[in-house]
């Protein structure tokens, strides 16, 4: 896509998007905002109603909105879903899905749930880019992986979802390499703390009054519609974002004095 043909920034008009998990937290949050600016989203869940409860039933009537049942972890799904698409085709995809588990100190991670952990956050990616990279190329599309601040710097959220987001990283940095040539701009956003349902996974789910302070899906989401609306010119390559109130660069555990020392050790 030319300099020329794009949408102001923040604006979307004409795109196609894809954002994976889609349903609930950030995923769903990226694909509103995205119709908001307005983008054709097909959005991709396991569970495609909680997206048309969470994102509106008249976007979805209306077409602004597509939901799709679709596990990221299923390469040969991603693959036909690409394929059903092609004729649109996609100029935007948003990969955002991701779990973490309750029991994912190292000592009790099983592997089974490292499997897991590998084939939704990291192999996901790659299916979804595998099956979408001609349309992205055709496009001069872009690229957004969601990361984590746990990619590069260690707090509670377990050696296997840390891993898997480092992988994230470093898949990311090799993509922008392949591709920048090719017209594909990749960007990766590494939130810190986001109020999101996978917070209620960890062994000690925050309080409210935590997660009044911690990031919104609406933060993350903002960021990724910067991102894909700058000039064909710039690239947001990475952007580390972190709650203004709890957390710093290199120091991701909650830590404020504020609050009661049981809150400050995380989990």
């Amino acid at each position: 896509m030319t300099e020329s043909k794009r949408p102001p920034l923040g604006r979307m008009d004409g795109r196609i998007a894809v954002v994976t998990g889609a349903s609930t937290g950030i995923g769903a949050a990226i694909a509103r905002e995205f119709v908001r600016a307005g983008a054709k989203v097909h959005a991709i869940a396991r569970r495609p109603e909680v997206i048309t409860e969470n994102l509106g039933a008249e976007i979805v009537a209306d077409g602004r909105c597509v939901p799709h049942k679709v596990d990221v972890s299923d390469a040969a799904a991603v693959q036909a879903l690409a394929n059903e698409l092609s004729t649109e085709p996609v100029d935007t995809l948003v990969c955002a899905a991701g779990i973490n588990i309750p029991r994912r100190r190292v000592a009790e991670l099983t592997i089974d749930a490292w499997r897991e952990l590998v084939e939704i956050n990291l192999n996901g990616v790659f299916y979804c880019l595998h099956a979408f990279l001609d349309q992205l190329r055709a496009n001069e599309g872009d690229l957004v992986v969601i990361s984590s601040v746990a990619a590069a710097w260690p707090d509670h959220s377990g050696a296997g979802y840390g891993a898997t987001k480092s992988g994230l990283l470093g898949f990311a940095r090799g993509v922008g390499i392949d591709e920048h040539a090719q017209g594909v701009r990749v960007s990766t956003i590494l939130p810190g703390i986001v109020d999101t349902p996978i917070l209620d996974k960890r062994p000690i789910p925050p309080p409210p009054e935590l997660r009044e302070w911690c990031l919104q899906p609406e933060d993350v989401a903002a960021t990724c519609l910067l991102a894909v609306t700058l000039p064909p010119r710039a690239n947001l390559a990475e952007s580390t974002m972190v709650a203004t109130r709890l957390q710093s660069l290199g120091k991701t555990q909650q830590a404020n004095p504020q609050l009661p020392e049981s809150l400050q050790r995380g989990g």
